[in-house]
């Protein structure tokens, strides 16, 4: 059993399962797309790591990569989480993780950073991510 925080973001079988629950929600992605998880630990680290969701041609999969800043970071999208929402949510594995999401980001418990514009998410598939997680957008949509 995973039980520390640590532990528990290195647990890459635990957030496989999460995806596969759901991989409906990334069906309209392209490959290559990919949501990051970054410990708010991490954040401030001159290096650290993060945990990625990328899209493979036929699923999405848990990777893990360095984060030496936002302006060296590849993913799309990036949630930066502390230890406590972190085992939170490797905890809901069983159940709906991404409503968790959508209610850590509503509540301020996950910051969000969106790294690319929107037309560029909709046009890598991310409408349903977006739609799921409840991410607020502004603007017109196209």
């Amino acid at each position: 059993m995973v039980s520390t925080a640590d532990e528990m973001f290195l647990d890459t079988e635990g957030w496989q399962a999460i995806l596969d629950r759901r991989q409906e929600i990334f069906t309209d992605m392209l490959p290559g797309a990919s949501l990051g998880i970054l410990p708010k630990k991490n954040f401030d680290s001159p290096v650290g790591t993060m945990l990625t969701w990328v899209r493979q041609a036929d699923r999405m999969e848990v990777a893990y990569q360095s984060f030496t800043g936002f302006e060296n970071t590849s993913v799309d999208l990036l949630m930066v989480v502390d230890d406590e929402t972190l085992e939170y949510l490797h905890s809901q594995a069983q159940d709906n993780a991404f409503n968790e999401m959508k209610e850590q980001i509503r509540n301020g418990n996950v910051l969000l950073y969106v790294m690319k514009t929107l037309d560029e998410l909709l046009d890598l598939g991310y409408e349903e991510l977006i739609e799921v997680l409840k991410i607020p957008v502004l603007g017109a949509c196209r």
